[in-house]
């Protein structure tokens, strides 16, 4: 299998980058291989990549560090299970409300 290398980015790129596209960056970051002892890959087509493959890389570690400062001070934007649950408790709030307003 080929694997997309991770490109090697400057911090101050990070920073017109659309926060979308940072969070791919940091699941990109994330799904690669522990080190190149446990890769398939051959010394060879290592040595011969020209970005990121492991995160016990000294590049893997500072571009993971630039991109978490980077999203540090970006908007928190909720996840589906995050959002899924805010909708459910305005909903028993919505509910609870009526329940009182019934009783009276």
């Amino acid at each position: 299998m080929k694997r997309r290398l991770i490109p090697i980015l400057s911090p101050e790129s990070l920073l017109g980058m659309p926060t979308k596209q940072l969070l791919g960056r940091l699941h990109s970051l994330q799904r690669c291989e522990e080190a190149a002892v446990f890769s398939d890959l051959t010394a060879e087509e290592i040595a011969a990549s020209r970005g990121i493959l492991f995160k016990q890389s000294a590049e893997w570690q500072k571009a993971y560090a630039d991109l978490k400062a980077v999203l540090a001070t970006r908007e928190h934007v909720p996840s589906p299970a995050e959002r899924t649950e805010a909708r459910l408790e305005r909903a028993k709030g919505k509910s609870n409300k009526r329940m009182h307003r019934t009783r009276r």
